[in-house]
């Protein structure tokens, strides 16, 4: 089934023009320019359960929408489904774009600080769901189920034995018996995936996130950890400016306890953070069955490295 027939299932009007949107990870993702505006069509990642999208899309919809708060509202088929399955049995999704765009390096301060700001905004958004949303990925943030995991594939032989790399394995060994043992309590509803990839600004303001696949209940420390280490990665060089003027945006439009929690344990939380993507990723190029796309030749171990060589200090 070709784009042409997915999107049909979901859009009327006439089309000028589709596009593959290259930014994401994981998911294909394209954008169907119409004479009535534009929409995004996405195939959805296998392994991710509809019915718990579905679910809770109905849930976190309903919160945002009582707060004016933007987010990707999904479309429904002529035969009233939010998803269209093709003939490789992959699942695909539509929405209306959401006006405005993400922001892309170099970074503004004042777009940093207003990333800040919407993230609070929308963590207060979250906690007024009347239910708790059921996870895609229950151990997302779980150092020690994926280091568990880390441990079996180094000593399996259904592994990419090309991709080993002796001087990696033993920094990821040595970083996780040295880092501090960090574990947030799972006590509040969390998106799960803040890059700035999935933060929308228009005019200088965070209008929506996009990508809610990963809404679960979290820690808010690490979603902020997560947004901090999008803003200020750069190579293998932590930006601490602007992690602080993140976070600086978040403190003044969060409640004033949560204060104390972030200030003393983001450093923690931010290398979890790093050293947990860096881990996946190696252990993706490890994997015969990949997650991670290969943006070129040896992405997946490059990203590896840049994230385990980062600490807050």
């Amino acid at each position: 089934m070709k784009i042409d027939d997915i999107y049909s299932k979901y859009i009327s009007d006439t089309v000028k023009s589709i596009n593959s949107l290259g930014g994401g990870h994981i998911n294909d993702t394209y954008v169907i320019d119409t004479a009535g505006g534009r929409y995004i069509c996405q195939r959805i990642s296998r392994g991710i359960d509809t019915v718990k999208l579905e679910y809770n899309y109905n849930l976190y919809s309903k919160a945002c929408d009582e707060y004016d708060w933007l987010y990707p509202a999904m479309l429904k088929t002529a035969e009233g489904d939010y998803f269209v399955t093709d003939e490789d049995g992959d699942k695909w999704r539509a929405y209306r774009c959401i006006e405005g765009g993400i922001i892309n390096p170099p970074f503004k301060k004042d777009d940093l600080y207003a990333c800040g700001v919407g993230l609070a905004k929308m963590h207060k958004i979250l906690s007024t769901l009347t239910e708790e949303p059921k996870a895609n990925y229950p151990h997302l943030h779980d150092l020690k189920y994926y280091y568990d995991i880390y441990l079996k594939m180094k000593n399996s032989d259904d592994i990419c034995e090309e991709n080993r790399d002796i001087f990696l394995e033993s920094v990821i060994d040595n970083k996780f018996n040295e880092m501090p043992y960090y574990k947030a309590e799972s006590t509040a509803v969390v998106h799960g995936d803040t890059k700035l990839a999935n933060i929308i600004l228009n005019k200088g303001e965070v209008v929506a996130f996009i990508d809610f696949d990963t809404i679960m209940m979290g820690s808010k420390l690490e979603d902020i950890a997560d947004c901090v280490r999008s803003a200020s990665l750069r190579d293998r060089t932590f930006d601490k400016t602007a992690a602080e003027i993140l976070v600086d945006g978040y403190l003044n439009a969060a409640p004033e306890e949560v204060g104390d929690e972030v200030m003393k344990n983001l450093p923690d939380a931010f290398n979890k953070i790093c050293f947990e993507l860096g881990l996946r990723y190696y252990m993706d190029a490890l994997s015969k069955e990949k997650v991670f796309k290969e943006k070129y030749p040896g992405f997946r171990i490059d990203n590896a490295k840049r994230l385990l060589s980062v600490s807050w200090e």
